[in-house]
């Protein structure tokens, strides 16, 4: 598979945009829809472009989500429709008493199922709007060209530019661990409210909940599965989650310090703090480099990491030496984990 990010940067980073992504996929969306809508020669195929605009989501979720909607909604329309046609075709009902026999259940319907909206726009199609056709085929190329419009919808959704998941999970993920050390380091100051760790630890969970999304929408993108083809991506959420809780224990625990804390130990903890510091920006980095493209940097560089974290010495402290230890365990596995990726991987030749 061709290396974009390697040889083209630019494109890459073109590619890498949601709203270019997004884009493309519309297009490619609109223009599929109206060629099979073409080959099928639908009466009135702007119902299927219709369709696959609605239906195009930036996630293939939300796309199923939104296709199973419309194509639920317009079969239940294209159901009741033909009560409403029968009595006017063979007991000459007026239209607006044929109609309204239809709409009432559908609205109380739509009431309860929102989702279920499509079924009283069907039903308008199929009964308000004249045709010389067979009135009975109004429905079924309704049905016909909601098909069309979802099929190509969720088709361009898993074959265009698929991949947007993966690159928005590393790309929050980074942002996470960002928040994780604004966290530690603005309870490092020892002059802050529990309550703004609080809030803060909040935003890293609300920026964790997106990396999560993003890593249920990379499971569906591929057949296969997510651990076999990607197994660092699949499990960076539960690292990042552990180390955001580890991190919160941490920032109590140095809250709370300076009020028993030597000198020794405080010197101590600073210096633990300086050389976590330098594994958690080459998190970011590493995962800011994945989310434009799958780098593979060297293992080397990861064990060099690790090597280069401090190593908790004893402390009269018991609180802190727990705590710290645990955060500098994750880190440690963390550190690993996106490392060891890069160790199965086929280092690129020399030039």
């Amino acid at each position: 598979m061709l290396d974009v990010g390697r040889y083209c940067p630019w494109l890459a980073r073109w590619l890498s945009n949601a709203t270019v992504c997004q884009t493309v996929r519309l297009l490619s969306a609109v223009g599929v829809a109206g060629f099979v809508a073409w080959l099928t020669n639908l009466q009135e195929p702007g119902w299927a472009l219709i369709t696959s605009v609605i239906v195009t989501q930036n996630s293939i979720t939300d796309t199923i989500s939104k296709g199973r909607d419309q194509l639920v909604g317009t079969l239940i329309g294209a159901t009741v429709s033909i009560v409403p046609i029968t009595l006017l075709m063979f007991a000459h009902w007026p239209v607006w008493m044929a109609f309204t026999i239809a709409f009432v259940p559908l609205a109380i319907l739509v009431s309860w199922k929102p989702e279920a909206r499509m079924g009283v726009v069907t039903l308008m199609v199929a009964i308000l709007f004249p045709t010389d056709n067979d009135p009975y085929l109004r429905p079924i190329e309704r049905v016909l060209a909601i098909l069309i419009g979802v099929g190509s919808g969720t088709l361009v959704t898993y074959a265009v530019l698929h991949e947007q998941a993966r690159q928005d999970a590393f790309r929050n993920a980074a942002l996470t661990v960002r928040q994780i050390v604004a966290m530690l380091q603005k309870a490092r100051t020892g002059h802050v409210e529990w309550s703004v760790i609080q809030d803060m630890n909040d935003e890293c969970a609300a920026s964790l909940r997106k990396v999560q999304a993003a890593l249920e929408e990379a499971r569906r993108e591929h057949w296969r599965p997510l651990d076999e083809r990607d197994p660092m991506l699949a499990r960076l959420p539960a690292r990042i989650r552990q180390l955001q809780m580890d991190a919160l224990v941490v920032a109590r625990a140095i809250l709370v310090l300076p009020q028993s804390a030597t000198v020794e130990e405080l010197e101590h903890a600073a210096s633990v703090r300086a050389g976590m510091l330098r594994g958690f920006q080459w998190i970011i980095q590493r995962c800011e480099s994945e989310a434009v493209a799958r780098t593979g940097d060297e293992y080397r560089i990861a064990a060099e990491v690790m090597a280069a974290l401090p190593v908790e010495n004893d402390t009269t402290d018991p609180i802190i030496r727990f705590v710290v230890g645990i955060l500098l365990t994750d880190l440690r596995q963390l550190i690993q984990l996106l490392g060891e990726d890069d160790a199965e991987r086929t280092p690129p030749a020399t030039r």
